[in-house]
């Protein structure tokens, strides 16, 4: 498994992990916060990933990496995410 942000333009995976605490922005992993300091996890809140049509067993496809936003392809949707949140999202590579 791999961060989402490393897959280069036409390379598509499979989402198998989405680290998102929902309640700061998405940032929790990468800036050392825990769950229960200063805000809430709550499971029943989807993620501003999911809101977005991104879920575990997802597969996506990279039309765009490069500079802060990623350009994903998902089912027919193109999504435009910061490279921050691909940054939080793992995936396994997918053979074309």
């Amino acid at each position: 498994m791999m961060p989402l942000e490393l897959l280069t333009p036409g390379e598509r995976g499979e989402i198998t992990e989405i680290h998102h605490c929902g309640g700061c922005g998405g940032g929790c992993h990468s800036h050392g916060h825990q769950h229960g300091q200063g805000h809430h996890h709550r499971k029943s809140t989807a993620t501003r990933a999911e809101e977005m049509g991104l879920r575990v067993g997802k597969q996506v496809e990279v039309l765009n990496n490069e500079g802060n936003l990623l350009l994903l392809l998902v089912d027919e949707a193109r999504i435009a995410i910061d490279r921050r949140m691909a940054r939080s999202i793992k995936v396994k590579g997918i053979s074309a």
